[in-house]
């Protein structure tokens, strides 16, 4: 990366990254305790410890930009902007959900978001 390309981070932007790896790092003990419970079918691929990627990769994104994840795109998600409660949804089999759900935990794809879904 050339000095032209770089840019500091203002203040702001580090609480707002912050806030991010928060709201994900909530998120993901919430679906582990949910999941503990017995109260979701299947299994869930959590993305606790690596917030700070997710976070760092959407905070540089263009609106414009594709962005794609692996088994574990909980995180990819929330930092690109979904909705907590459609994401939560899908995990619970809610056709409240982003996929009506057909998705589950590995398949959420968000076109508005552009977010491409993992399927394997």
């Amino acid at each position: 990366m050339s000095s032209q390309s770089s840019k500091a981070i203002s203040r702001k932007e580090l609480i707002q990254m912050y806030r991010m790896m928060v709201t994900i790092r909530t998120f993901e003990q919430r679906e582990a305790e949910l999941y503990r419970q017995g109260l979701q079918d299947g299994f869930v691929h959590l993305y606790l410890g690596e917030e700070a990627i997710a976070t760092g990769v959407c905070a540089v994104l263009r609106k414009d930009d594709y962005i794609t994840s692996t088994h574990r795109g909980h995180g990819h998600l929330i930092a690109r902007g979904s909705d907590l409660k459609k994401i939560m949804a899908e995990l619970f089999d809610r056709e409240t959900s982003y996929c009506k759900a057909k998705g589950g935990s590995l398949h959420m794809p968000r076109n508005l978001l552009k977010f491409v879904a993992t399927f394997l």
